[in-house]
């Protein structure tokens, strides 16, 4: 007659190996669960951050109506534009295109117009060899182009970059420059442009003073009431 086993030592009994392994298991089980706990728990601090209210076409000079505040789990590297920032974006101009309830990146906004009122920008093509150097952002330029007769005109321009490799890899540069509006067709449709640097003079529209500003007198005259000259005794 077989024996039977005793009741006690009915059921089941893991082996020591494998009781470690539960024992890990259940170890790493709960390690995620306290992560998931500590992620959701950091998903409560809320950041007061600006938003578009409405479409902002590039260029627009924004105003406080076209914002408004919310409260969102946002990630601290984004570069967003906090609540007590908003007021120093009133009045700028929108770089690119931002759309209705997209959260606002500093970045997205200049304090000049992209086009300034009676102006165009025109990209212009000139080989390297023929570009004057120390051609920079703001360097006031003359443009000399062939009319439909062969005569020679020249624009007045100002440089609105610093010229750039052509990406059609013929040894030439790309240029982009402002020229009056009633000029840019002419600039534009030209098939030869050749580009004279000229002295440098004050820029208003980008917030130099005007020619003659007493701020722009040099600090090493003489003060006035002064003759500039040695006086005796």
């Amino acid at each position: 007659m077989s024996r039977q086993p005793d009741a006690g030592t009915r059921g089941f009994r893991p082996s020591t190996r494998r009781r470690n392994r539960i024992a890990a298991g259940v170890a790493l089980g709960a390690a995620a669960i306290g992560g998931n706990v500590l992620v959701y728990s950091s998903l409560d601090d809320s950041t007061t951050v600006v938003q578009a209210i409405d479409n902002i076409p590039a260029g627009t000079q924004v105003t406080a109506d076209m914002f408004r505040t919310v409260d969102v789990d946002v990630d601290g590297t984004v570069p967003t534009v906090g609540e007590d920032q908003l007021t120093s974006l009133i009045g700028q101009y929108a770089r690119v295109r931002i759309v209705s309830g997209q959260l606002v990146v500093g970045l997205a906004f200049q304090p000049e117009p992209l086009v300034n009122a009676g102006k165009a920008i025109v990209a212009i093509e000139v080989d390297a060899d023929l570009m004057p150097r120390n051609v920079r952002d703001r360097s006031d330029l003359q443009l000399v182009i062939l009319d439909a007769d062969g005569v020679p005109n020249t624009i007045p321009a100002r440089a609105m970059e610093v010229p750039v490799e052509s990406v059609s890899g013929n040894g030439s540069v790309s240029l982009s420059v402002e020229v009056d509006l009633s000029q840019s067709p002419a600039v534009a449709a030209a098939d030869i442009v050749r580009v004279v640097l000229l002295p440098p003079t004050a820029d208003v529209d980008a917030g130099d003073p005007p020619n003659g500003d007493p701020a722009m007198v040099d600090q090493s005259e003489s003060a006035p009431g002064t003759t500039g000259v040695d006086e005796e005794g």
